[in-house]
Parts: structure tokens; sequence; C-alpha cells
């Protein structure tokens, strides 16, 4: 039988919420079936080395890369456009980057209109497709311009609204697609409600968790290591205000202040660490909330926790809280606009309003009442809703 020729655009392999969860669905395909090809917009990435190696890396095209207007490293990729002699696509990268660092423009918004005005420039793929599927930034956009594929598909990781893309120029690619995947219900009415024409395009598919990744990396658990009769913390973050780190922050002074014993470890790093560094020894909690890094196999970290605690802003579904899910924890999550299709307030989690004082009440139930958190324990084992076999999922989504 013929294999199904899949093709995964993405615009990086760092790590990454989405590039571990397409991690965790490639080990889960029956290669048998189908023959995998992943194409990277900005190639390299700590995640690569641990994808499955029946999946084929495709070589990436430095104009390719270029055309994203990546933010590092942006003279080379300047330089790149000269090379190659696409002189218009210079003078339009350097507009764009103008327009950002002296009119304060959207730089989302100006890769997105660049990409528009150079398409035709950019360089196409050789090879012919069953499934095309495109993962972040412009990924998609490539995969409408500069790839042959019978079906096309936009995955949908996140609450859209937060992206401030120009919906505009989304919207006139997005009505070239066959469909569009989704982590989470959540998050699939949101985009429908700002691309109604998509109401019928959309298939929901959850994440899983990248447990054979996780079983091949080590642990140092003394970095969690505390006395005995301290309580243990952990939150999964990258360090930016959407992901509400200042109020783990006020949390974390109250908890100390009403004269518990914690420690607060936060996994995940950004370019905001700075000033989070700064408000840790402002609150005077410096040896109480603990910034551990990067860490890479955050489920041992979570296991390893007494409670998980999400602080965000904003979500599509968070794979951390899945994970907490995962290993049975008892889990704190703020009270963003998708959680609800992961946490069941009073039955897998708390649920809270957005306060470092509300953070702290609901922690502090989960300390003082045994029955409570033996119950969320229990109830919060993961389980995928109406588990999906992404084998099935694939060869059914090509017959439609």
């Amino acid at each position: 039988m013929k294999k199904i020729k899949l093709l995964f655009i993405i615009s990086n392999i760092n790590i990454g919420g989405p590039q571990k969860s397409l991690l965790a669905l490639l080990d889960k395909l029956d290669y048998n079936l189908f023959d995998v090809s992943i194409y990277v917009l900005k190639p390299g990435g700590r995640l690569k080395k641990y994808y499955n190696k029946k999946v084929k890396f495709l070589e990436t095209d430095e104009l390719v890369t270029a055309a994203t207007l990546p933010s590092e490293n942006t003279i080379s990729y300047l330089k790149t456009f000269i090379k190659k002699r696409k002189f218009k696509m210079f003078i339009g990268a350097l507009r764009a980057l103008l327009n950002h660092i002296l009119l304060r423009k959207n730089m989302n918004q100006e890769r997105q209109k660049f990409w528009e005005k150079n398409a035709d420039a950019i360089p196409r793929l050789n090879d012919y497709y069953d499934l095309a599927f495109g993962i972040l930034g412009l990924s998609t956009y490539f995969m409408l311009d500069a790839v042959e594929a019978n079906q096309k598909f936009h995955w949908i990781r996140s609450d859209t609204r937060i992206l401030n893309r120009d919906t505009k120029i989304d919207a006139s690619y997005y009505k070239k697609l066959d469909g569009a995947l989704s982590v989470s219900k959540e998050c699939a009415e949101i985009f429908i409600e700002m691309y109604p024409f998509m109401k019928e395009r959309i298939e929901v598919f959850y994440n899983y968790i990248p447990e054979s990744f996780y079983k091949r990396l080590d642990y140092d658990e003394t970095l969690m290591k505390t006395e005995d009769n301290y309580i243990k913390l952990v939150t999964v973050t990258r360090l930016d205000p959407l992901k509400g780190i200042e109020m783990a922050i006020e949390s974390c002074k109250y908890l100390v202040d009403r004269g518990f014993k914690i420690k607060w470890f936060i996994l995940g790093d950004g370019k905001f660490r700075a000033e989070i560094e700064k408000m840790i020894v402002e609150k005077g909690i410096k040896d109480s909330f603990i910034l551990l890094g990067f860490q890479l196999n955050t489920l041992s970290f979570i296991k390893d926790a007494d409670i998980f605690v999400h602080p965000s802003r904003t979500e599509g579904k968070s794979n951390a809280v899945d994970e907490a899910k995962f290993v049975g924890k008892p889990i704190v999550v703020t009270n963003y606009d998708t959680v609800a299709e992961q946490i069941e307030h009073g039955v897998t989690g708390l649920i809270c309003s957005m306060s470092g004082e509300e953070i702290a009440n609901s922690i502090e139930k989960i300390i003082n009442n045994n029955d409570l958190r033996e119950n969320l324990m229990k109830n919060c084992k993961y389980h995928r809703d109406g588990t999906t076999d992404a084998s099935k999922f694939l060869v059914d989504l090509r017959r439609t």
C-alpha cells in the first residue's frame, strides 16, 4: 500500500509546548502508513535530536528563513537578500524593521505584510504531499504559498486574539485552507469568532504528553531539594508578562507572610528575567521564590512537587497543566478564558481570579485541607477526551 505523505511546517523546534506536542504526535504514528517530513522555517533548535528517527527533516532554504524576518541575527538575514539578489526584498525588510524600531509598529504585522508582498519570491518545495500542516508563525503562509499538497491545514495552538496579527491578511490566507486543527474546543470557538468562514472546517485534536521523550531525559533532583517540612510549589512558564509571573511573586509573598514554609520553583526563562529578579528581591522572597531557568525535563520536576500552580493570563491549552494532570498533582490555575476545558473547579483543580492574593488563598486551601488535596489528586489524573488514535485521525482526515 502506498504510504500517505505528511508534511509538517513549523516556525522553529526550540523547546516549547507546540514543539513537544508535535514530537509526541510523531511518536504515536504508524510509519507503515505514513511517510513524514518536517520543514522548519528557522532551522536548528534543541528538540531536533529527540524527534522520531523515521521523520525526514527537509533542508531549509536560507531565503525562506530570511523572509520570516527573524528577530535574531538580523544583519545576517538582510545580507541573504543581497546575496540572493533579492533587492526588492532587502528594501522591504529594511522598511519593516525601521517601521518597528522608529514608528513602534507591531513587528508580527510587519512580518505578515512583508511576506504577503514577497510571496512570489519564496522558494517552492518540489515534492507533493497528501496532507500538509502549518504550525506557528508564518508556517501556514509558507504552506499555502510554497507547498503542493492535496489538503492543507492550519494548526490553532492558542487563543488567537492575543497574537495581535493583521486579521485581514490572515483571513486572505485562511480562506485558501482545506481546514484547521485546534488543540481545544475553546481555541476553536475563539478562532471561529474571528474567522466565521472557518466554522465548518475545524477539527479538535488534543495534545499528547511526550512520554517517551521524558523517559530519555535525566533529572537533577537536587535542584528541588528542600527541608522535609517545606511545601514545594512548581510553575512552568515563559518569563513573560502574559504568563502572570508577577502574580505568582505577589502570591508567594502572601504565603510567606502568613507563615507557610514554601519553596516555589519556576521552570523557564525569557527576556523579562532581569525585571522578575528585581521584583523577587524587592518583595524579600529570594529564598522562597526560586528561578531554576530553562529545564528540559519538566514532567519530572512537576512530579516532584506538592502543588502545581499556573498563574497565566492567557493560554490555548496548556501543556504544563496537562502534564500536572498526568502525574496527578493538585493544581491551582487562574481564570483565563480557555481554562474550563482543562480544569473543572473543585474537581480537577482550583480556578481562581487573577490576583496574587486569590492565588495564595487557593494554595492555602489545598495545604490546609487534606481531603480536598487527595480528591484533586485522584480526579485530575490525566485522561484524553475521547482518546484519539493519531494514525486513524490522520487517515480519516485525508478521506474527508
